[in-house]
């Protein structure tokens, strides 16, 4: 690991000069793959593994924020108002964007909790089950539902650990409101593995490791690009899953539930039992 550190130090240097004007663009895009395909979970912060990999289009727009962020890439935490003003140039859901952080969401970005015992990720597994003309009306009626402002200070979730690989992924799918063990959404939506609760639960405390194929299939849930998930990691995507052919639209549905009521997702959950 310290060979591996001591290459991203030198990597990251050549890969920050490059938007002064040093390498040219097609060295840059073959630093970024290296980098990406070199760090693992141990090295450096998850948001400065992401800021790496999009370092070019980051730098483009950095301005007087380059300082806050050359903090970030050398470790550094970054702060509430950096990650507001990153979201849009990363094309990431700010709420999302602080969980990569390690950052407790703001109140104007929080889901629901407490919703038991409903959560998105009930209303998912059904909903990977409709046609796709069946699935758009009940996206329309998600839409439609009046949102309520999520309880706050949050439920607290039963268990949480430090945040590694796996457990940052378990976060943002509570960033959803979608259960943090819950494998059948990550199999029927994202070719995840087909494994127990709890086996996708010790994924929090490292006991069942990150693979590719789970990288992919949470990215695919989440709606999140999984190249950039894959950076966020440390850990790569897999090649070629059997993605669900509304995966996207589903992504979009489950971040649109993410602040309805317990009594709202109990109406979204008896129209999914009724939609073909």
């Amino acid at each position: 690991m310290r060979h591996a550190s001591a290459n991203w130090s030198a990597s990251l240097s050549v890969l920050i000069a490059a938007d002064q004007g040093s390498p040219s663009m097609d060295c840059v895009c073959l630093m970024v793959a290296t980098l990406t395909a070199m760090v693992g979970p141990g090295s450096g912060t998850a948001l400065g593994r992401l800021l790496t990999y999009r370092w070019s289009e980051v730098a483009a727009t950095a301005g007087s924020l380059r300082p806050q962020l050359d903090a970030v890439l050398a470790g550094g935490t970054a702060s509430p108002s950096l990650i507001r003003r990153l979201a849009p140039t990363l094309g990431m859901h700010t709420a999302d964007l602080f969980v990569v952080a390690g950052l407790d969401l703001p109140q104007d970005l929080v889901p629901a909790s407490g919703t038991k015992p409903w959560h998105v990720g009930t209303a998912l597994e059904k909903a990977a089950r409709l046609a796709p003309q069946s699935l758009r009306r009940l996206h329309e009626f998600v839409r439609s539902l009046p949102e309520h402002p999520p309880a706050w200070p949050p439920v607290r979730p039963r268990h949480s650990y430090p945040l590694g690989p796996g457990e940052m992924m378990l976060r943002l799918l509570r960033n959803r409101n979608i259960g943090p063990y819950s494998p059948k959404v990550l199999y029927f939506i994202g070719d995840g593995p087909m494994v127990s609760y709890s086996t996708m639960g010790m994924l929090g405390p490292g006991r069942t490791k990150l693979t590719p194929q789970y990288v992919t299939a949470f990215a695919t849930v989440l709606g999140i690009p999984d190249d950039d998930l894959a950076a966020v990691a440390g850990v790569g995507a897999a090649i070629n899953p059997r993605l669900h052919r509304n995966h996207v639209e589903l992504a979009r549905l489950a971040w649109d539930a993410r602040r309805l009521t317990g009594e709202q997702l109990s109406e979204v959950f008896d129209l999914t039992t009724r939609l073909r």
